[in-house]
């Protein structure tokens, strides 16, 4: 059975991802940043949970303690809160890289990277995200090199520094409006469901991966909907009688109003998607409504 070390698991996409690797048999070394985060998970795998707090262990000492068949990388930092470029850079860029070396050099079959399909030029976080692939080209004769691009992620419960659950969240409590871009920009937004099954699929084909590339899989439905029709959804699944305010905030800058998410790698695989936009968007307001 296999030994993954998974970063973010104390995240939302790496809590789910985490919580559905036990359930299929996998041990997980769990890699806190520090003592106050917390992966959720049932009881009845405490047995194949390791944690790991960095604050106690240097990366290097991670491998020699453990016996490592492959590392998913989920962690990462947004810089939404305001923090320093530099903070950006050294959690997106130098933790991934040294990440890579010491598997390289304890012999770590694989590494999964979890990158974004925004432009690189669209704010710092993408950019940095866009310099691990490089990273990963360079390395990718010494261990498989496996990079998964999502576009815009959702599910029950996320943070409100996520889009979706942000308006939500100011939905269900009626704020009195919400400022907005005119809302024109095309995403291919995916349910927190269907991207866990993209990581089980790729684990499952594992030993199809090459050396010497960068085994790159887009992410998506394939069905893209406007930002505007997805908080209007939302609107009328909540019954808010929040005013949506479009165009009182301008795009950002290099905004990418569309763009196509190629799934085919994945689907060769076997892989689609299995939940639609407005399935996903009631799922997500029926156990919000459940919390509240």
């Amino acid at each position: 059975m296999k030994t993954i070390l998974l970063t973010g698991a104390t995240g939302y996409l790496g809590g789910y991802l985490g919580r559905k690797l036990l359930a299929d048999g996998y041990f997980v070394i769990a890699l806190y940043l520090n003592h106050n985060e917390n992966f959720v998970y049932d009881d009845k795998y405490e047995d194949k949970v390791t944690k790991i707090y960095l604050s106690d262990m240097k990366i290097d000492e991670i491998f020699k303690c453990c016996d490592i068949d492959g590392i998913i990388h989920t962690s990462t930092l947004y810089g939404r809160s305001g923090e320093d470029i530099s903070d950006i850079i050294k959690a997106n860029v130098i933790f991934p890289v040294e990440l890579i070396k010491n598997a390289i050099s304890n012999r770590v079959k694989f590494f999964i990277n979890t990158d974004t399909i925004l432009n690189k030029y669209v704010s710092e976080y993408a950019l940095t995200k866009s310099c691990v692939t490089d990273w990963m080209k360079m390395y990718s004769d010494d261990i498989k090199m496996i990079d998964i691009k999502l576009d815009h992620f959702y599910g029950p419960n996320d943070k409100n520094t996520k889009f979706i659950a942000m308006i939500l969240e100011k939905l269900i409590r009626n704020e009195e409006k919400i400022d907005l871009t005119e809302g024109n920009q095309t995403r291919d937004f995916i349910y927190i469901d269907d991207v866990i099954e993209v990581y089980c699929v790729i684990l499952e084909n594992i030993d199809k991966m090459s050396l010497g590339q960068v085994s790159t899989f887009e992410v998506g439905t394939n069905k893209k909907v406007s930002i505007r029709y997805v908080v209007q959804k939302l609107k009328e699944l909540t019954n808010s009688k929040t005013i949506l305010n479009f165009g009182a905030i301008p795009y950002r800058k290099n905004e990418v109003l569309d763009y196509e998410v190629n799934t085919t790698a994945l689907r060769l695989l076997g892989w689609k998607s299995k939940v639609d936009i407005d399935t996903g968007l009631k799922n997500i307001v029926q156990k919000a409504k459940e919390s509240l």
